[in-house]
């Protein structure tokens, strides 16, 4: 009698380990191959200006490419070339963030601006990017840090773009108004 319950034990010890077996073959197969890093990560846009802060702090970025009249900003968050895709209000106690992206790069003057939306502290440190996009991802152009007053607006840069590069010596901090002008 014992040999019925070893023989039938070794029975269900066999079908267990083979259906184990048959699981894990089936599971390494149902795993989808990932895709190649050019099609899976394909940047928003050929531009990118992202502002970061600190503190209960509402600033916003602006921006104005050649072939569009008017700003893009909070209150016109997509324009001909750029969109404003994260507008940060500075309601949490976080470092804040907002980004722009042009999704071409038209030939001529360029325009991006920080504006001191609410400001509850004296002054806040703005710290300002502006990437291009490269075959190796975003490459810095520019960066800068501003100091932005309550209601105060600034230009982080404003440069031409001639064939998608930098025309050289056309990058400059002159002040252009954007968000009045929008």
């Amino acid at each position: 009698m014992w040999r019925l319950f070893n023989s039938m034990r070794d029975m269900y010890s066999n079908v267990t380990l083979i259906l184990t077996a048959i699981i894990v073959i089936v599971l390494t197969q149902v795993n989808p191959k990932a895709k190649l890093a050019e099609e899976s990560a394909k940047p928003p846009g050929q531009m990118m200006v992202c502002i970061y802060w600190s503190g209960h702090n509402d600033v916003d970025v602006w921006g104005k490419s050649p072939d569009d009249d008017k700003a893009v900003g909070y209150s016109r968050k997509s324009g001909k070339t750029i969109d404003l895709v994260r507008d940060d209000l500075g309601t949490e106690n976080v470092p804040h963030f907002e980004c722009e992206f042009a999704r071409a790069l038209p030939d001529g003057r360029w325009i991006f601006n920080a504006h001191g939306y609410a400001i509850t502290d004296p002054s806040v440190s703005v710290k300002a990017e502006i990437r291009l996009s490269g075959p190796d991802g975003f490459k810095l152009l520019f960066e800068t840090t501003l100091e932005l007053r309550a209601k105060q607006e600034r230009t982080i840069a404003q440069f031409r773009m001639a064939d998608g590069h930098v025309v050289p010596d056309s990058l400059n901090q002159v002040y252009v108004p954007l968000r009045s002008a929008s």
